[in-house]
């Protein structure tokens, strides 16, 4: 059983869900009034757990490219950017979406933003000073995705069409199961006719607005899936609404509703309710809550877990004191075998190091693998980049053959070599100017013994790799040279007896990609 608080920005519906639907336990408005009537019916319950259900017009969301990172960095470089994104605003979220297919393969990510944070925020503020355990704050548009299992959506695309309390069109497109863009246009309390001229006109309104943000081609039609009432559905199969650019299919909402589990909904056309059940069916992250509003919840966590660990101590010292003779003839017998197979695996593993000979090698070899290990802890570096990188140049340059490669990583892109690690400061000096510094050791291939079209070949290498994203410098160290006395002075050399080579070497400075942005 769950609580959940639905909010338009124009009314509140809280709502008691559980496993075969929702019902409502209270209506309020949305000033200072009502959240005091809010917060005393949920003491008076007791001061249940509230999930807050956000269908407000002032949501906004925005798709944008960032390099692709993992971990810790990932989660910092998108907290950033959404707060460059919505200053205004503490009501943040995002997550990724996809990658690129080209390039560098960065992330696809979607940021949303509760953008008017007086909707939402004296609400908050009044639950917590009550002590009102707050679970989150979630947005209706996200949670739309849920729908598909219901509608039997056989496109990739498809456009959702909801009708909400107080006058509100919610349309969400969704790709690929994933939500990327959501919009609430104002409707009227009109006849069914009336919703049919709306839903055409804010369909085709949507359609050019997505071809515009480049999420939905021009060329192909766009599948809209409207839930309603019985009414409304009679009157858009009769209603000739369809075109080349826009195919609408209605559903009735009650229907839907019971092929997601919520057997007596009622037939109508608003589906707050609907959405209320479907918030609590999964464990749902957070969208929208900062972290001060939560604290209740969290306290709330903590009690419960508490008295569980209690019960199941209590539980498990009843059960362990009935089996406590038992347990000890077994633990005095296991006991000792443990300790004859103890002293027998001491003996073989004694017998085994006196038969393997010790050369002081293996103690150099020790001590250079631990400095390894060393300036590796402390020069974290993703070596992918680089590698992504030379395989795309020595892809561009077939006749080049590597023949070494070193590379180190300092906070110096002047570095000639790496720093002791005995002198390291560890890894701060990484997070100031990351830096991987590569030495590359390589040959023509198959060599015709033109100096000059190496030196050209070389050359646009670096020049190329000069353009990459993250690469600080490329120069060449050495080129090829003609050192052999009985070759021609002309453009080609004339050798006797073996082919000529030509080696060169390259440096290569590249900016890490987990440095600070």
């Amino acid at each position: 059983m769950a609580q959940i608080l639905y909010i338009n920005g124009q009314s509140m519906t809280l709502y008691r869900t559980d496993a075969k639907g929702a019902v409502v336990q209270g209506r309020f408005g949305c000033d200072d009034a009502s959240y005091r009537a809010l917060t005393e019916h949920l003491t008076r319950a007791g001061s249940p757990p509230v999930s807050v259900l956000v269908d407000l017009i002032e949501e906004e969301f925005r798709e944008e490219t960032l390099p692709h990172t993992l971990g810790r960095d990932r989660q910092n470089l998108l907290t950033r950017q959404a707060a460059k994104l919505f200053r205004a605003t503490p009501f943040r979220y995002f997550r990724v979406v996809g990658r690129q297919r080209e390039g560098r393969r960065d992330d696809r990510i979607l940021f949303s933003a509760l953008t008017n944070r007086d909707n939402i925020e004296p609400l908050l503020a009044v639950l917590s000073e009550a002590a009102i355990p707050v679970k989150g704050v979630y947005s209706l548009p996200i949670i739309t995705r849920r729908l598909l299992k219901a509608l039997a959506v056989k496109t990739d695309s498809a456009l959702i069409v909801t009708e909400q309390p107080d006058g509100g069109l919610r349309e969400t497109f969704v790709r690929k199961g994933r939500v990327y863009f959501s919009r609430l246009a104002p409707i009227g309390d009109g006849s069914a006719t009336d919703y049919c001229r709306i839903l055409a006109a804010e369909a085709q309104k949507t359609r050019r607005y997505l071809n515009s943000l480049r999420l939905f081609p021009p060329n192909q039609p766009l599948e809209v899936y409207t839930l309603c009432d019985g009414a409304r559905v009679e009157a858009l199969q009769d209603a000739p609404i369809d075109t080349d650019d826009i195919h609408i299919y209605p559903i009735t909402l009650s229907h839907a509703a019971q092929l997601l589990g919520f057997s007596d909904h009622a037939d109508t056309r608003f589906s707050d309710a609907l959405f209320s059940y479907l918030l609590p069916k999964r464990v749902t992250q957070n969208h929208y809550a900062p972290t001060a509003f939560l604290r209740h919840w969290h306290t709330y966590l903590a009690k419960t877990g508490l008295a569980a660990a209690a019960w199941l101590v209590a539980v498990g010292a009843i059960t362990l004191s009935g089996m406590n003779m038992v347990d000890g003839q077994l633990l005095e017998r296991e006991t000792r075998q443990l300790d004859q197979l103890s002293l027998k695996a001491s003996d073989d593993y004694q017998r085994a190091t006196q038969n393997l000979p010790i050369t002081p090698d293996e103690a150099v070899a020790m001590r250079e693998a631990l400095q390894m290990a060393d300036k590796l802890s402390a020069y974290p570096a993703d070596i992918k980049q680089l590698f992504s990188l030379l395989g795309t140049g020595f892809g561009n340059q077939p006749s080049f053959a590597m023949d070494k490669l070193s590379w180190f990583v300092t906070p110096d892109p002047d570095a000639q070599a790496a720093a002791d690690g005995s002198q390291s400061k560890g890894p701060a000096q990484v997070t100031e100017a990351p830096f991987l510094v590569s030495n590359i050791r390589a040959h023509v291939r198959g060599f015709n013994g033109s100096y000059r079209q190496a030196h050209e070949q070389i050359a646009r290498m670096v020049r190329w790799l000069s353009t990459q994203p993250r690469v600080r410098s490329a120069k060449v160290i050495s080129e090829p040279l003609n050192t052999r006395a009985d070759s021609d002075l002309r453009g080609g050399i004339a050798t006797k007896g073996d082919r000529e080579t030509a080696k060169f070497e390259l440096r290569i400075v590249l900016e890490l990609e987990n440095a600070p942005v």
